[in-house]
Parts: C-alpha cells; structure tokens; sequence
C-alpha cells in the first residue's frame, strides 16, 4: 500500500545540499543529507546516456536496492514504496 504522507528525499542538488548544512552549522541538517554511494551517480548516467532518460537520484537508486545492487543501509528509507513501483 502506497503512503501519500511520506515526504521523500527528493533533491538531486547532493552537493549544493551537503555544502549549505555546513555552512548553516546545523548538525542535524547536516545528518540529514543523504549522499547516495557513487555506483548511483554512474547508473544515472549510462542510462540517461542510453536512453536519453534523466531519472532523479532517488529512482535509481530505490531501483538498484530493489534489484539487490545495494544493501538497505545505504539506500534512503529503503523500505519506502515510491509512486512508481
């Protein structure tokens, strides 16, 4: 069943993200950010360069853990559903 209320990591903007919470001073901005490991980075990138499909951070790497390329602790909310599957 698909939960509408969860509010996703949705930011493709890794770094800009990562860079404003050190600037901000926040800790617990900054524990929040989520840098997908660069496996994630390099996937996006054959496929959009493939396909010609530009899928966000998120997708790709829910997709990877989905098809066991990744482990769960190194996917955000990996026991998430999203809309697409």
């Amino acid at each position: 069943m698909k939960n509408k209320n969860i509010q996703l990591y949705a930011s493709d903007n890794v770094i800009e993200e990562f860079y404003d919470a050190l600037v901000s001073g926040d800790a617990a901005r900054l524990k929040r950010v989520h840098i997908p490991k660069s496996d994630v980075f390099y996937v996006r990138a054959a496929i959009e360069t493939d396909t010609g499909i530009k899928y966000s951070l998120d997708h790709v790497e829910r997709a990877m853990y989905l098809e066991g390329h990744l482990e769960a602790k190194d996917v955000f909310q990996p026991r998430t559903k999203r809309d697409w599957e």
